[in-house]
């Protein structure tokens, strides 16, 4: 049930579907995770703006969505192993790498 979802700037020099699944792997080593139930995937961004605007607004964040009930450790673990691995992807600083990680309303997922 777990989702990854990667919102990227488009045409980035970096290899997406090798991002996405390292980003999976990683997180189907994770307390808690069966990976029969990850789903990840990518969302091109093609126009955005990051911080002062210009010829580098580019960005990769990672959105990490869970059902309810694992611990705030658990959820920063699993957070900071994906910003990780999301970072070494690019070898740009200037671009923006950033992940959050959000519950679903327990009550109206359904799948």
């Amino acid at each position: 049930m777990p989702h990854i979802i990667v919102e990227h700037s488009d045409g980035l020099s970096v290899d997406i579907p090798k991002l996405l699944s390292d980003l999976h792997d990683d997180l189907a080593t994770r307390d808690t995770i069966d990976v029969h139930g990850v789903k990840t995937r990518s969302l091109p961004v093609h126009n955005a703006i990051v911080g002062n605007g210009g010829d580098t607004d580019k960005l990769i964040h990672v959105t990490l969505r869970l059902m309810p009930g694992r611990s705030d450790d658990l959820k920063k673990e699993m957070a900071q192993g994906l910003f990780a691995i999301a970072r070494q992807s690019t070898r740009d600083d200037r671009i923006s790498v950033t992940v959050e990680v959000a519950e679903l309303h327990a009550e109206s997922y359904t799948k």
